[in-house]
């Protein structure tokens, strides 16, 4: 027999040899069933106030609820809420994929003598619950678990494992800033202030007094509470953000202002679009998403609502159109719409309803200019039209704000307005004379 064949045979069969020799050592012959998938602890979530998680080869990390979740060490800092979250419901129904053995010999074999990680919960009651994650199992899917004063022996999925597997900066409040949204009281975005009406809407205060698109406000507002700083575990990258961050270009100052005080942030954008940020609400220079930078690199008109009319959706009882020296004025009276005493059709109203609903600038101007040469009423909002050239200016009677408007779209209004029809049934009685 050939020589190489002989050896290759006997390299296979000491590698099948090994393979039976771990899976007999990992999985002893006391399995339960693969059905079998108990619950390992079952904890009031409401009862957990402190978790404290040892990792191999690292400092222990303390986590301890106050009015909210606060990280005690490696380092004093404020808890990230959600991941905390995540853990604490992991943990209230700590559930395994299947019991492997009811009292295993050798807990060594296991990885379970010297843990990986070992979590530590503690309870309101003083009651504390240890558990012990070793090594996963021939397969990779799973991960063997105990629980101290417990000698039985579980699995769990290997990604329940990787959830404990954390650092201090995956478990620290990455916000950098920490208003109450719902206590907002202004927000400064540079040389621009945002303040609320007296209907709790956002409004601009500053550069002048202007109407803001609530829309483009509500993203700013959300964009500053939902700004995170990136995890960074590289200790040698960190200690160059400050250096870079000096050197960045500085794309927005901005400040929050609710029942506690005043909070700022300092965005600067870097090379290769890297961003940074300082926060007066945490110590530090920090790498943050280009997306938080995006959204406060705007500008005054960015904000500013162009829309002409605020009545959206609802349905008003009076629309009125000058035209020069027409008017045509829509009245609601019970289900239907009168103009002159007449019954219009209400499809050609909606279509007038629907192009004063969009109207809005296509830019915004210092002053109107020009010779009026319309006016249009919904309810109780009204906006006056002027004309210069081939431009058309517009101002609501109740602001500063000149809007540039879209020539189509206002002849569109006009045209429409006089050529309203009188309602089909209203118009037969003329049709059979």
């Amino acid at each position: 027999m050939d020589p190489k064949r002989l050896i290759l045979a006997a390299l296979v069969l000491a590698g099948l040899s090994g393979a039976l020799w771990w899976s007999n050592k990992q999985e002893p012959g006391k399995v339960a069933s693969p059905d079998d998938a108990p619950k390992i602890l079952e904890i009031p979530q409401d009862q957990i106030n402190k978790l404290e998680i040892r990792r191999m080869g690292a400092a222990p990390l303390v986590l301890e609820k106050g009015a909210l979740w606060v990280l005690k060490a490696p380092q004093e800092l404020g808890g990230d809420q959600a991941v905390v979250g995540n853990l604490l419901s992991t943990l209230a129904v700590f559930s395994s994929d299947r019991l492997v053995d009811e009292k295993p010999a050798d807990m060594k074999a296991y990885g379970l003598a010297d843990p990986l990680i070992t979590v530590i919960v503690g309870r309101k009651d003083g009651k504390t619950h240890t558990v012990h994650f070793g090594d996963d199992t021939p397969s990779g899917t799973s991960s063997y678990v105990r629980v101290e004063g417990d000698p039985k022996l579980y699995s769990v999925v290997t990604a329940t494992k990787q959830m404990f597997d954390k650092t201090w900066r995956d478990l620290r409040d990455k916000r950098l800033l920490s208003f109450d949204t719902e206590k907002l009281t202004s927000v400064e975005l540079g040389a621009i202030t945002f303040g609320k009406n007296v209907g709790g809407n956002w409004t601009i205060l500053k550069p002048k007094p202007l109407r803001a698109d609530p829309v483009a406000a509500d993203q700013l507002v959300r964009a500053l509470a939902e700004a995170r700083l990136d995890v960074l575990n590289d200790t040698e990258e960190e200690a160059t953000l400050p250096a870079k961050f000096a050197t960045a270009k500085l794309v927005a100052v901005a400040k929050v202002t609710d029942n506690k005080g005043t909070q700022q942030i300092e965005v600067r954008k870097g090379n290769e679009a890297d961003y940074f940020a300082r926060s007066s609400a945490v110590e530090g220079v920090f790498k943050t998403p280009a997306s938080l930078g995006e959204s406060l690199g705007k500008g005054l008109d960015d904000f500013r609502n162009k829309k002409l009319f605020e009545f959206g959706f609802t349905q008003p009882d009076r629309v009125e159109v000058k035209d020069g020296e027409k008017s045509f004025v829509f009245a609601k009276s019970g289900n239907d719409w009168k103009r002159d005493g007449k019954t219009i059709d209400p499809g050609s109203v909606q279509q007038v309803l629907d192009r004063l609903r969009e109207l809005a600038a296509v830019k915004f101007a210092d002053s109107a200019a020009g010779a009026m040469v319309a006016e249009f009423t919904v309810g109780k909002e009204k906006v006056t039209v002027t004309k210069q050239g081939e431009m058309y200016f517009a101002r609501r009677a109740d602001g500063p704000d000149v809007y540039v408007l879209d020539a189509k779209t206002v002849n569109e209004v006009r045209e429409l307005a006089a050529g309203a029809k009188e309602a089909a049934a209203a118009a037969a009685p003329a049709a059979k004379k």
